[in-house]
């Protein structure tokens, strides 16, 4: 009886709270944080902070001269059991102005704007998780909020820098979930990788009216595109060439053409695979006279479906059909995310329990306002029901997903 009151006394909690983190979420999200707007992403950071201490949460902050600032935020009651992780990041895809002023707006239980689903929905429903478990006076395991600044570009501007603090925030913790926004009955329990590539291609210049005196980079490299696109499987690994720029007059030959390419791997064997391939189209000169090479830009490793992964998923759902939230079905993602570096350190990770929503990355980006208490239920009564034991991934477990 005492665990049941518990449970309704959180979701009554988390229910009230709605409107003020719906108002707050609005509040961040009018504050314009493209991934490479350090004093916006820093303003959203300070945001999330400043409520934080309102409610006596600990907080770190990892300040960084170019990106934008991270910091984490700690709800410790005492416990000495290992930590639990919630994570989002403040960044978005979007210059200043691009949804207009203001950049938000409310239709009934709709809103609409920059990074409302991707991702500061789920900074909204982190907050909430923390102040409903605060207020019933949740004891049992410390909690931890990290917040992230260049999730959309793979962490370019720190060099790494921000994602070494999220890693260090989560070591050893229990269970870590990234609050992506997410599908109505569905949790992520892998997610792609991303590997960034420039394919320079070399021909020799010449004027179009001594055509066979040069060798078009243009005609070389769109034949590489081909070899590329053409190996893309639906399930696998995609080639994207994405941007294409060369030549400089209409009437020259084009010495230099750039292919900067997007690749999706699933595991990090397909990652090896991808780049063998990607390298074999490069050194592979169809067109004599001409050469290219290839320069990483950034890559991004996959989640993969892992056994620690599978386990809280399957913990997640028992509470979900328990709290008459369920059943819940296991979502595999194209996209990249964080979550692919706590799934590499061996923490149970889930991805994709942020708010409910869609058209992320688009002038249509919205997301659920009442989906920011259910989801925050669905977290918050996972933590409270989270098994005692720290070393609690069943035998079970390993061998269904072996």
């Amino acid at each position: 009886m005492k665990e049941a009151k518990t449970a309704s006394d959180l979701m009554r909690v988390i229910e009230s709270k709605n409107e003020y983190y719906a108002a707050f979420l609005t509040k961040i999200c009018e504050i314009e944080s493209k991934s490479d707007n350090k004093a916006g992403v820093d303003r959203v950071c300070d945001a999330v902070l400043e409520e934080g201490r309102k409610l006596g949460f600990s907080e770190r902050l990892f300040p960084h001269p170019a990106a934008g600032n991270v910091a984490s935020l700690t709800y410790d009651p005492g416990s000495k059991k290992r930590i639990i992780c919630l994570s989002a990041h403040m960044d978005t895809v979007f210059p200043e102005g691009t949804f207009g002023y203001p950049a938000v707006k409310r239709d009934g239980d709709i809103l609409r704007g920059p990074g409302v689903m991707d991702c500061k929905g789920g900074i909204a429903v982190a907050l909430l998780v923390m102040d409903a478990l605060r207020t019933i006076g949740y004891r049992k395991r410390p909690v931890r909020f990290i917040l992230q600044s260049e999730e959309e570009i793979q962490c370019l501007m720190s060099s790494g820098a921000t994602l070494d603090f999220l890693r260090e925030e989560a070591k050893d913790s229990a269970a870590f979930f990234n609050l992506e926004g997410r599908e109505k009955g569905k949790i992520t329990t892998r997610r792609k990788g991303i590997l960034r590539a420039e394919m320079t291609v070399h021909g020799k210049a010449a004027h179009a009216g001594d055509y066979f005196e040069g060798v078009s980079a243009i005609r070389a490299a769109a034949r590489k595109i081909i070899r590329l696109e053409e190996k893309s499987i639906r399930d696998g690994i995609t080639y994207n060439c994405g941007i294409i720029e060369g030549g400089t007059a209409l009437n020259v030959i084009p010495d230099k053409c750039v292919v900067r390419i997007d690749i999706r791997v699933g595991t990090q064997s397909e990652a090896n695979e991808a780049l063998t391939f990607l390298r074999s189209v490069a050194d592979h000169c169809d067109l004599p006279g001409s050469s290219a090479e290839v320069r990483i830009i950034s890559s991004r490793k996959p989640m993969e479906r892992t056994e620690q992964n599978v386990e809280l998923f399957r913990h997640v759902d028992r509470v979900c059909r328990k709290y008459g939230f369920g059943p819940m079905t296991e979502n595999f993602s194209n996209g990249g995310s964080d979550a692919a570096y706590s799934t590499l350190m061996g923490i149970p990770t889930i991805d994709d329990i942020g708010v409910i929503g869609d058209n992320y990355h688009s002038l249509n980006e919205w997301c659920s306002i009442s989906s920011i208490a259910e989801s925050a239920k669905i977290i918050a009564l996972s933590i409270l029901d989270f098994p005692e034991s720290d070393e609690w991934l069943s035998e079970e477990g390993k061998n269904e997903t072996h």
